[in-house]
């Protein structure tokens, strides 16, 4: 496996992926005594289990820089798990919405996303996880 990626102008994606090829087993993280989100590490597999989605929303309110509001740097996360022989599954509450990376094989979505390393594996679970992430819980 080689540590070239094709992402080298972007270290924090770099970084990233490199935190992704240490650990083995799961973490929790919770915020207020309320569980946000779990990693499952099983091989070359990640499970991202986003439990309180209002955790990855990073901006301000009526700001566009949340979860999916970039889709370049998701094409760029891809397309280095990729590189790298990873596959990050994105689950709301337990139920797969979208997977990245190697292990991938999308059909329509490949349309939407313009990529070969996104696979919408459920566009109900997408939706509903933008609406979450979109969602003021104060």
């Amino acid at each position: 496996m080689s540590d070239k990626f094709l992402t080298e102008e972007d270290p924090l994606v770099n970084t990233l992926i490199n935190l992704l090829k240490i650990p083995k087993g799961s973490i929790s993280v919770e915020t207020s005594d309320t569980p946000a989100f779990s990693l499952e590490f099983q091989g070359d597999k990640i499970f991202l289990d986003i439990t309180d989605a209002s955790f990855f929303n990073f901006g301000e309110e009526g700001d566009d820089i949340g979860f999916f509001s970039k889709l370049r740097t998701a094409k760029e996360l891809a397309q280095a798990l990729t590189d790298n022989h990873l596959t990050l599954s994105i689950l709301r509450k337990g139920k797969e919405a979208l997977s990245l990376g190697y292990e991938t094989h999308p059909t329509l979505s490949r349309l939407i996303t313009r990529s070969d390393d996104i696979q919408i594996d459920s566009v109900k679970e997408v939706a509903k996880l933008k609406h979450d992430v979109g969602k003021d819980e104060k």
